[in-house]
């Protein structure tokens, strides 16, 4: 399991050492310069803050230029709770949880030992790190034994990572003697499982799932995906030929067996997946919010608190 976090891990590490070798070497320069100590520490906040403002403002700007451009923009003080959601959300995600996921969210499992498991799915661009503030509220409503993934290649093509995703899941019913299991997963993670559900050769294994939920996944793309890095990142292109060949999969797995009861909560102001009615399935139970950003999904209480009531 390390080993298998270490390539994020290791680039959001290298990337908080470098800056703060850059604060230390500014801050020394400042100094030299004779600007006060609280002139240094003031400069040195704003500039740690705007970078970080930085991760979110970037796609909330191209999303807001898309939805202004299909007369869809929304209100602004629901967009400004939702940006503040997402800069909260993705401050703690890459400077924390997913830097250092071993101390943030702990080892597997945790959780009611006596229940179905339940497995944490992370998307595209994370870790299980991710997980940290949904799993201690699946924890804190006695769900469980509560297991998460870390799916690796990075940037490699989602087919790749369904291997992954069946080991784990395999493991898991090994360890805990559980025939099926119950999924949550978040963004990308969402096409994993499908993919893996989807599995032409493996009918009794796809029946593992018992229950999955999605919350920002993109089912059928993302206009954003063309400026991602990687094969799985071209994969999640809004209506690309990727998810064709996965819904004519799931055609074919359809006519041997049902797919697991699923809910997809998706928010109105995805800055990830637009439009945000991609994360929509035929099949699902479809729960739109709003006031939430893409990865603040995980970190919504409402939203943790909705899915625990599908999972009970």
């Amino acid at each position: 399991m390390v080993g298998a976090i270490l390539m994020l891990q290791t680039i959001l590490l290298s990337m908080l050492a470098t800056e703060v070798i850059f604060y230390i070497w500014l801050g020394n320069f400042l100094n030299a310069r004779g600007v006060s100590g609280a002139g240094i520490a003031a400069i040195l906040l704003l500039i740690a803050l705007l970078w970080r403002l930085s991760h979110a403002l970037g796609s909330f700007v191209v999303t807001s230029v898309m939805r202004r451009r299909d007369g869809r923009a929304l209100p602004w003080g629901n967009s400004m709770a939702a940006l503040a959601n997402e800069f909260a959300a993705r401050a703690i995600c890459f400077n924390w949880s997913q830097a250092f996921p071993q101390i943030a969210v702990g080892h597997d499992p945790c959780g009611n030992t006596t229940g179905m498991p339940i497995l944490l799915v992370h998307g595209y661009l994370c870790n299980s790190g991710l997980w940290m503030a949904f799993r201690q509220r699946l924890l804190v409503a006695g769900l469980g034994p509560i297991y998460t993934v870390t799916l690796t290649p990075l940037f490699g093509g989602i087919d790749t990572l369904v291997s992954k995703l069946d080991a784990r899941i395999e493991a898991i019913c090994v360890a805990t003697g559980a025939e099926k299991l119950m999924i949550v997963a978040h963004s990308m993670g969402g096409l994993v499982v499908r993919a893996y559900l989807a599995q032409v050769r493996a009918p009794a294994s796809a029946s593992r799932v018992a229950k999955l939920v999605t919350l920002g996944s993109p089912h059928h793309g993302t206009r954003l995906a063309k400026r991602g890095l990687g094969v799985n990142a071209r994969q999640m292109r809004f209506h690309g030929e990727w998810l064709k060949r996965l819904a004519d999969k799931e055609s074919a797995a359809a006519e041997r067996r049902d797919p697991p009861a699923t809910l997809s909560i998706y928010t109105l102001n995805d800055d990830i997946v637009y439009p945000p009615e991609s994360s929509v399935l035929q099949w699902a139970e479809n729960v739109p919010v709003s006031a939430v950003g893409h990865m603040g999904l995980v970190f919504s209480a409402a939203v943790a608190a909705r899915v625990i009531r599908f999972l009970r």
